[in-house]
């Protein structure tokens, strides 16, 4: 009987159970209660239990406090990123805000010279906004701000610095077909876009989609 039980008490995983000792007896009463009441058969007195059960609560609150402080100091790295990623986002809506009017005007530059090398030289392409009191194109404003105009020759022009989704060119197909029916003439389209986040496939049924509305796409 004693080698049997030496036997299944060497069979034991002493290492793994001191390390899931403390949360069993933390989270667990039985378990707490269990090992007070082994440890009564060898100490001595109720005070010793006493001091035990206090020894061991000490310990436990110890724990709890390493654990908050490593949570608090989560926390906080957590909210350091979270403030250098806003900042990244700030800086890079002030890049976009200062390269945004310089690029258009430089888009409108690169029609006029499309224009001029087809034999049409000095054409004024400008930014206008223009009054929808329906609002046909845009309910909310109830104003289609065109990226460049021309009257003569009839020229109406998109600009993005990134093309990101087809909705942007539908609402470009939309402001032609405002302008045409406003002005009572057909206006040949420019779409121009300094990139693309669309893959080849997708940039393809756009030129196909402009192409149908009298439009062309200059991916520069």
């Amino acid at each position: 009987m004693t080698t049997k039980a030496a036997k299944n008490t060497s069979d034991i995983d002493v290492q793994k159970l001191i390390e899931m000792l403390p949360k069993l007896v933390r989270e667990n009463d039985t378990v707490k209660g269990a090992i007070i009441t082994a440890l009564s058969g060898v100490v001595a007195t109720k005070d010793d239990i006493k001091a035990l059960i206090a020894e061991m609560d000490k310990r436990f609150e110890a724990m709890d406090k390493r654990f908050e402080a490593m949570d608090k100091r989560f926390e906080a790295a957590q909210q350091h990123t979270d403030a250098k990623f806003e900042k990244v986002m700030v800086i890079l809506t002030d890049i976009k805000e200062s390269i945004g009017v310089p690029f258009e005007q430089f888009a409108r530059n690169v029609v006029s010279r499309i224009l001029a090398g087809e034999g049409t030289p000095g054409i004024d392409i400008k930014k206008v906004k223009l009054k929808d009191p329906k609002g046909i194109v845009f309910p909310q404003t109830k104003e289609v701000e065109i990226d460049g105009l021309s009257e003569d020759p009839p020229i109406i022009v998109e600009i993005t610095t990134i093309l990101r989704d087809r909705e942007k060119v539908e609402k470009f197909i939309a402001k032609k077909a405002f302008v045409e029916k406003q002005n009572g003439k057909v206006y040949r389209g420019f779409f121009v876009a300094s990139g693309s986040q669309l893959s080849q496939n997708e940039l393809a049924n756009i030129v196909v989609l402009l192409k149908q509305h009298g439009a062309e796409l200059i991916n520069l």
